[in-house]
């Protein structure tokens, strides 16, 4: 998203009382078994953004911020499309993983995940990233954004249309090898006209919750997503429990889950409406993503 956000009042450790989850496995193996008795929160934010794209703050900031939080883990996932900083040359993209490897390696309290976020182009699953840059990479993400053609981008006016070019983009998505998440899914409330959760047939949820499933593609919960929604004129409490519909189509095929606060200002690590989520959801520890099991690279 190039655009800034209104943050979240309040504190993800203040989610207790609705139960949250804890970490599973990001390659869909079941864990061992569930720990007995209560629940921690998801202690990882897997979708944040710095001044190498539209966040406040540098890399060295957002990692003592998130280790002063004492998350487990983040993945810095900046913005990786046409103007963006880390795309204008191989100078710039080198220096933005060589900052992330530095502050990373002066401290070893916080997995630090060097990632981007790519933007959909069209429904055929063309993306702003491309493999070779990946391949530098550890976290990739993928979004619909202004420039995805027949979604933002010349939407169309007839709504079971406009939902079927939603999921055939994401359909599309699931055959990008290097992608291993699509960023806050369904974030299409503030278009014309307006796609709720609710709107999504439930067959077409089902294909693409099983193809997503089957290629190891995260479903990111971003604790924001009311932002994609203000313009649809649906409250926060119907959104979330729209969503929290649509997010058990996904655990009941078996799709991982990540939580995020797609942080651009000062929201780094409150997933609390996220995991809310995945808690009312019924999401087990084992559909969560584990931080720890994602191969980090030395250097660049």
């Amino acid at each position: 998203m190039m655009t800034s956000r209104r943050r979240f009042l309040g504190s993800a450790a203040a989610l207790a009382a609705a139960a949250p989850l804890s970490c599973g496995s990001p390659g869909g193996r079941p864990a061992p078994q569930d720990a007995p008795g209560p629940r921690p929160w998801i202690n990882h934010d897997l979708h944040t953004h710095t001044v190498h794209s539209d966040g406040a703050h540098s890399i060295a900031l957002h990692v003592f911020e998130a280790r002063a939080f004492e998350l487990e883990a983040i993945a810095i996932t900046d913005h990786y499309t046409p103007g963006s900083r880390i795309a204008a040359s191989e100078e710039d993209f080198n220096r933005y993983l060589d900052e992330i490897e530095r502050e990373r390696s002066a401290q070893n309290d916080l997995i630090v995940l060097k990632g981007a976020e790519a933007a959909a182009l069209d429904t055929a699953g063309r993306i702003t990233l491309d493999e070779r840059h990946a391949a530098k990479l550890e976290w990739v993400l993928c979004d619909l954004s202004g420039g995805s053609e027949g979604i933002f981008r010349n939407t169309p006016r007839d709504k079971a249309r406009y939902a079927e070019n939603v999921v055939r983009a994401y359909l599309a998505l699931c055959d990008v090898p290097y992608l291993n998440g699509i960023a806050h899914p369904f974030n299409t409330g503030n278009t014309n006209p307006p796609a709720l959760p609710e709107d999504y047939p439930p067959a077409l949820l089902r294909e693409l919750a099983a193809k997503m499933a089957a290629r190891g593609k995260v479903f990111d919960v971003m604790n924001d997503t009311i932002y994609w929604f203000q313009k649809s004129g649906i409250s926060p409490r119907a959104l979330t429990a729209q969503y929290v519909e649509l997010v058990k189509v996904f655990a009941a095929a078996g799709v991982l889950f990540q939580v995020s606060s797609d942080d651009h200002r000062t929201g780094l690590g409150n997933t609390r409406w996220s995991q809310l989520v995945l808690s009312r959801a019924g999401v087990p520890p084992r559909q969560i993503v584990d931080p720890s099991s994602i191969k980090r690279h030395p250097g660049r």
